[in-house]
């Protein structure tokens, strides 16, 4: 009704003709109101005034309608991602704009392409050793991936391990390889900025997963995370749970446990994170992805960032991976790059970004509930 009569008396006009209006409801971390969005490309909030220019369109590489706000976010335009093709509502992490009366805004761009669904996204930063993983592994069964495959090497450009994933590629249209010398997550940046920025990875993909190059999960259980998690919209953060062999400091609170289908908790270790593409979106984790170097700190921010709800970080029992021990014969060449008691060094760069101290800083993790093992979904 508010939305209605927000409308009503707007009294928008473009010369003598009245103009249509379409009325949607607003969910943002900082402030929420009715959104007008006029047919001439302006749009107003209701009762908390201000407003700019809207946008609906699918980018270049994308599948998924984007919905563009300019004037209002601090650091450039808010950017919303359609989940299901329509325009009844779009997300940004915890943020969303749902349609609430009258006809929903027209789709204004081809309805073909905005129809087409999108994939999963394993992403993964390799080095000499990753090989048996990716090919024995995440590739186990070609003829079976569901998901697309980004590999950034950062081993020696032309050494027989980067020839080996370069031929992988030229095999599989789903797979693409590049070469850059850095850890895991500035190459997660970096290769997003190839692809057109974070909006585009939006639109392409629903669920992306960035994992460590020696994270060992065959093809059928990669395709059964991503379908565990489209299952479950609540969830914006996971990981699948490591098998009792597999070596971490984490692995006493993100083990396997088979009475359970997954544990919602307050924390997933950035060895293996998998998120839900909106996030991309979200304003505040896009200061946390900007922050992150070796990814210490990035792992406390995924509960709080999502809004703190109970609901909305998993470990995914149903889907364990095996991370193996670091010895002599296999040595970590992450390590050579930087030593582990310098990843503490982060702390600056989330400081710089305004994210608050008590979302990144160390917490003992907590399992916040449960779903069963043999449950529906």
């Amino acid at each position: 009704v508010a939305a209605r009569a927000a409308a009503s008396s707007s009294g928008a006009r473009s010369g003598d003709r009245e103009l249509e209006c379409w009325a949607y409801f607003a969910t943002q971390r900082e402030w929420c109101d009715h959104v007008l969005l006029y047919s001439d490309g302006t749009y107003k909030r209701a009762h908390l005034g201000g407003g700019g220019t809207w946008r609906l369109y699918v980018p270049d590489g994308g599948s998924a309608l984007l919905l563009e706000l300019d004037g209002l976010g601090k650091e450039g335009p808010l950017v919303f991602v359609s989940p299901d093709g329509g325009t009844d509502l779009f997300e940004a992490g915890t943020s969303e704009l749902r349609h609430v009366s009258g006809p929903a805004a027209p789709l204004g761009v081809d309805q073909g392409a905005a129809a087409k669904p999108r994939r999963g996204l394993l992403f993964s930063s390799v080095g000499s050793q990753c090989l048996p993983v990716v090919r024995d592994y995440w590739l186990r069964q070609p003829e079976a991936v569901s998901f697309d495959v980004a590999l950034l090497h950062y081993g020696e450009e032309g050494s027989a391990a980067h020839q080996s994933l370069l031929e992988l590629s030229g095999m599989h249209p789903f797979m693409e390889v590049h070469q850059r010398k850095d850890m895991k997550w500035p190459n997660f940046r970096h290769w997003c900025d190839l692809q057109g920025g974070l909006a585009t990875i939006a639109s392409r993909y629903d669920y992306v997963w960035v994992v460590d190059d020696d994270v060992r999960l065959p093809t059928e259980g990669v395709n059964r995370m991503f379908e565990i998690l489209r299952s479950r919209d609540e969830l914006q953060f996971a990981c699948p749970a490591f098998d009792a062999s597999s070596e971490g400091v984490w692995r006493y609170f993100d083990g396997h446990d088979p009475r359970y289908q997954l544990r919602y908790t307050d924390f997933v270790e950035c060895t293996a994170p998998v998120l839900r593409s909106s996030m991309l979106l979200d304003p505040m984790f896009q200061k946390c992805l900007r922050a992150t170097q070796t990814g210490c700190f990035i792992d406390f921010c995924f509960h709080p960032v999502s809004g703190a709800r109970r609901d909305s970080v998993a470990v995914l029992d149903a889907v364990p991976c095996h991370h193996p021990p670091r010895g002599a014969d296999a040595p970590s060449q992450m390590r050579e790059v930087l030593a582990w008691e310098d990843h503490k060094q982060d702390e600056v760069f989330f400081a710089a970004q305004g994210v608050p101290k008590d979302w990144f800083w160390y917490r003992q993790p907590k399992v916040l509930g449960s779903i069963p093992a043999g449950s529906p979904r």
